[in-house]
C-alpha cells in the first residue's frame, strides 16, 4: 500500500532519525542557494536515491523500491544497509548545510524487513526549484 504524508502529518515527527535529523532548522523556501550547494556535494548514489524521493514528494518509500529503482536493482547487499550505505553520501552537504538532512526514515516494524524514506512536500518543493533553476 503506497503511504503518503501531508505536510502536517504527525508521522513526520515519529521518524527513526537520529544524528543529522534533530538539532538543525528544517529546509525552507529561503535556501535555495544552501539546496544548491548540498546538491552539488552528494555523491552520485546518494543524488540519485534522493532525486527518487523528490520525485515522490511525502510518498513513504520502502529501501527495495529504491534499491530496484534509483540504484539499478539489487545486488549483494541489504537492501536496508545498501540504501543507508548510500545516503552516507549526503555527509557533505549535510554538514555545510546547517539544515537538518533533507529526507526522513522509519525503521520497518519488529518482524518486517528494512526501512522507508520520505522527503517531507516542502523540502521537496525547495530542491525541485533548485533543480529547475540549474
Amino acid at each position: 500500500m503506497t503511504q503518503y504524508l501531508s505536510e502536517v502529518d504527525a508521522r513526520w515527527d515519529q521518524h527513526s532519525g537520529e544524528e543529522g535529523h534533530y538539532g538543525a532548522p528544517e529546509w525552507g523556501p529561503e535556501d535555495l542557494e544552501r539546496a544548491a550547494v548540498f546538491l552539488a556535494a552528494l555523491a552520485p548514489q546518494a543524488r540519485r536515491v534522493f532525486q527518487y524521493m523528490l520525485r515522490n514528494p511525502g510518498r513513504r518509500i520502502h529501501c527495495t523500491e529504491l534499491v530496484d529503482e534509483a540504484l539499478g536493482g539489487p545486488n549483494e547487499s541489504d537492501p536496508a544497509q545498501r540504501v543507508a550505505g548510500v545516503l552516507s553520501g549526503m555527509s557533505k552537504g549535510h554538514g555545510d548545510s546547517e539544515r537538518r538532512l533533507p529526507f526522513y526514515w522509519w525503521q520497518a516494524p519488529r518482524g518486517s524487513a528494512g526501512a522507508t524514506y520520505a522527503v517531507r512536500p516542502s523540502v521537496a518543493a525547495v530542491f525541485s526549484a533548485v533543480q529547475l533553476s540549474e
